[in-house]
């Protein structure tokens, strides 16, 4: 039926007064709140993220998934920070991994906490130097194939945001020693920890160039590993503590390299006490017992101990190291070897903390290795150890408790160079010994005396047994 045209005003305008009136109604003066805990879900996972990742069987090529596997997991690692770019890290009861996306910002659609769903099917697994991933798709650039993270279109089709975890997934704690394989790519805390010394108070990056650097970690055994992060990072320009305490991260590899990857800047948490740091309470030890510690493989010295001894070496006249000693007590003598250049001279007795430092050999000298200069302090000055007169055949005959101790050889000859410095050998008519002088040595250019001489010396260790002097008034015509 047709209506004339007044007729059709009238009820134009009578259904317009009813649509006002209803959409009045229907107006709220607040929101809706999103729903808690996300969208509903109800994908089903079929196979756990380690079963994912076992697929991939071409290391450095590309695997594409054929099955229909649906994976879940836990966001345990975003692009907010700027840490990491265009990826997520997903973890589940198994293990995680790095899923790529092509676009950024994933973390206004997958943030931490989130649980997120994969359909996996004609995805592709590769990995980056040993770190396996879940890309979208691969190019093929001058015969070489790269890959490509998912498409917004393969993200709209492939990953379905779950709800947020009630209790978010808390870190697994270990120590560096408990590192493994199985712990790439998830959620990690690092316990008793600190940044190695020469990466203490130094930016994580550098946010100036925005280039990634890496920065190392290490336990009180003396276990390092890596701490890389992105010059894109929120926190690139932050400071490293210098303190011991834990660090959190998502866990990754390079090659054989683990490396562990921060979520923001406050993943290191490190105000306690560093290792091997003077309590006030430390007991002397005898250099003799430290030692004995020593049975063949690196260890540590107990937590809470000092020695005390002189030193017997002279760093004036350049025959060593500038970081390291000889310090010798009633007991023996040992090498302490610093962080840094130290100022001891010949004659000075000092105490040194050695709690929690490492004992080692180095080309079979055995050492403290790696002492803070601050755990050494000075106690007095103008001391002086009288060295054990012996032959060279019991110096040979008892080498391995004598080292790092002071000898004194009478009717020593020196042969073998007509100047000291280099390789040198001293007989006295019951053995020979090889002596070594430092070309950098402020005596090494002395001519090699041409009689019997009365030597002084420290018993020391290259592979090989050997003396060396401490400076030009060590030998006596």
């Amino acid at each position: 039926m047709f209506f004339t045209k007044n007729k059709n005003r009238i009820f134009a305008a009578i259904a317009a007064l009813g649509l006002a009136i209803g959409i009045t109604a229907c107006v709220k003066t607040e929101f809706d709140e999103p729903p808690v805990g996300g969208e509903p879900v109800t994908l089903t996972t079929n196979k756990t993220i380690a079963e994912l990742k076992a697929l991939h069987v071409t290391p450095g090529g590309f695997d594409k998934i054929t099955e229909d596997i649906i994976i879940g997991g836990e966001v345990v690692m975003d692009d907010r920070s700027g840490n990491y770019y265009k990826t997520i890290v997903i973890q589940d009861a198994s293990g995680g991994i790095e899923v790529k996306f092509n676009d950024g910002f994933l973390y206004q659609q997958y943030p931490l906490g989130r649980t997120v769903y994969i359909r996996c099917k004609d995805l592709i697994l590769t990995d980056y130097n040993n770190l396996t991933q879940l890309i979208g798709s691969t190019v093929e650039e001058n015969g070489v194939l790269s890959d490509v993270g998912l498409t917004e279109a393969q993200a709209r089709a492939k990953v379905v945001k779950g709800p947020f975890a009630t209790t978010p997934l808390a870190p697994k704690e270990i120590s560096i020693s408990q590192l493994s394989p199985s712990l790439i790519s998830t959620f990690i805390r690092i316990n008793d920890v600190q940044f190695a010394k020469a990466d203490t108070s130094k930016t994580y990056a550098d946010p100036v160039t925005q280039f990634s650097l890496n920065r190392t970690i290490e336990d009180c055994s003396h276990l390092q590993m890596i701490v890389r992060t992105s010059g894109y990072s929120d926190f690139a320009g932050k400071l490293t503590p210098s303190g011991k305490g834990y660090i959190e991260g998502v866990l990754s590899i390079y090659g054989t390299t683990y490396q562990l990857a921060l979520r923001n800047e406050n993943a290191a948490q490190m105000s306690g006490t560093r290792c091997g740091a003077s309590t006030g309470t430390e007991t002397v030890m005898n250099i003799g017992d430290v030692r004995s510690i020593f049975t063949g493989t690196t260890t540590s010295a107990p937590a809470n101990r000092k020695i005390r001894g002189t030193v017997i070496s002279d760093r004036t006249a350049k025959n060593l190291n500038n970081r390291n000693l000889y310090i010798q007590d009633g007991s023996a003598g040992i090498v302490v070897r610093f962080d840094a250049e130290h100022p001891f001279n010949l004659g000075d007795q000092i105490d040194v903390i050695i709690s929690e430092q490492e004992i080692s050999e180095f080309n079979k000298l055995l050492q403290l290795n790696n002492v803070p200069l601050d755990n050494a302090v000075l106690i007095s000055t103008g001391n002086t150890v009288t060295p054990r007169t012996a032959t060279v055949a019991e110096i040979n005959a008892n080498f391995d408790a004598w080292e790092s101790t002071l000898v004194k050889i009478v009717n020593a000859t020196i042969t073998g160079g007509t100047t000291l410095s280099g390789n040198r050998t001293v007989s006295d008519g019951s053995g020979s010994i090889a002596m070594f002088t430092q070309s950098a040595a402020t005596f090494s250019g002395n001519a090699t005396p041409a009689g019997p001489v009365t030597l002084t010396a420290i018993v020391s260790d290259f592979n090989a047994k050997q003396v060396l002097m401490r400076n030009a008034n060590d030998i006596q015509q």
